[in-house]
């Protein structure tokens, strides 16, 4: 007999053909919607696995609930919404996948920074609208890249391949990072550090990209906010507690900066008792809004999913799944991090 495995979201399909080789699945089948969550509680009872995805909780409730589960599988690089603490306490394992996804998240990044810089969205809002009558030459004014300033808040992978790719547009390039790299690393990267109030005040386009931790919530402060230049942009990939989102929106509405491209917010599921995403966001034109899909890239979602499916094979075979987010569970020592979300 199969051993069964659920999976709360939808899922790469040439994943799902090799899971079914394996075990017995079963998969949430909506990409309108998020699981509710008292279906995931129902869900779960007699899973032996279950993989997790999308940031669907899998608290202490929902792994009590898992009376038979052995293994916890994520699609994620930090998987935070799962309580590593309550696997653990059971003895179950909970595996990562590697976090090799930093590439797909600048180029997003850099899309993001061009369409929010260049107004391509409310370009296109306009075209769809009929209202283009060739009358506008100082309509749609953007801001162009090269000759600007580039600063970039957190320079990890992500950022490294931002300042790559920026470069090669003509853009100067300043950043921040709580270790400040060697000259050789800054030079080969033709970038210069500075002191956070120094690159908010004056950076053109503004790209926060550092891991969400207990250090980072709240960094990109009202203070800092209200320093920008009147024409800056400023650009979030990184995670919506990193920003204070009511500085932000204060100094969109009042057009104290130019513009903003936000990929995550502090709410973002509207759920029976959120909202989601702020409501003033979205009534602005200067605003470029995505739903937080940093890593969607068709190519990278299937990396992802197949990484994820190769631990799920190697613990079907009585193997050590790779990149183990509780590896005292097999006599290990246990991994300190720093990432929260």
């Amino acid at each position: 007999m199969k051993p069964k495995l659920f999976i709360p979201q939808p899922i790469p399909q040439v994943a799902v053909d090799r899971l079914e080789e394996m075990v017995e699945l079963t998969i949430y089948p909506h990409t309108d919607r998020r699981m509710p969550y008292d279906e995931v509680l129902e869900a779960v009872v007699d899973q032996d696995i279950l993989y997790a995805i999308g940031e669907i909780p899998y608290d202490e409730q929902t792994i009590d609930a898992a009376k038979n589960l052995k293994y916890i599988a994520a699609m994620h690089g930090t998987a935070t919404f799962v309580d590593k603490a309550a696997a653990t306490k059971r003895g179950i394992p909970v595996s990562l996948i590697p976090k090799r996804m930093a590439k797909t998240t600048a180029e997003f990044t850099f899309a993001l920074m061009v369409s929010t810089a260049w107004r391509i969205p409310e370009a296109d809002t306009f075209m769809r609208s009929g209202n283009w009558k060739q009358n506008q030459s100082m309509a749609f004014q953007g801001t162009r890249l090269f000759d600007k300033t580039l600063g970039i808040v957190g320079m990890g992978n992500i950022g490294t391949d931002l300042a790559i790719k920026s470069r090669a547009l003509g853009m100067d390039i300043i950043y921040n990072k709580r270790s400040k790299l060697s000259r050789l690393e800054e030079a080969s990267l033709s970038i210069e550090f500075r002191p956070l109030e120094d690159l908010f005040s004056e950076a053109d386009i503004i790209c926060v990209t550092p891991a969400l931790t207990k250090g980072t919530v709240g960094l990109i402060s009202r203070e800092l906010i209200d320093s920008m230049k009147p024409t800056a942009i400023l650009i979030n990939t990184s995670r919506g507690l990193v920003v204070d989102e009511e500085a932000l929106e204060d100094a969109l509405v009042e057009g104290r900066i130019r513009g903003a491209g936000l990929d995550v917010y502090h709410r973002e599921i509207p759920e029976v008792d959120d909202p989601g995403p702020s409501e003033r966001f979205k009534s602005l034109p200067n605003v470029v809004l995505t739903p937080h899909i940093g890593t969607a890239a068709r190519e990278t979602r299937v990396e992802m999913a197949m990484r994820n499916v190769d631990n799920i094979e190697r613990f079907l075979n009585g193997q050590r799944p790779r990149n183990m987010a509780n590896p005292e569970v097999y006599g290990e020592e246990a991994i300190e991090s720093e990432v929260i979300g």
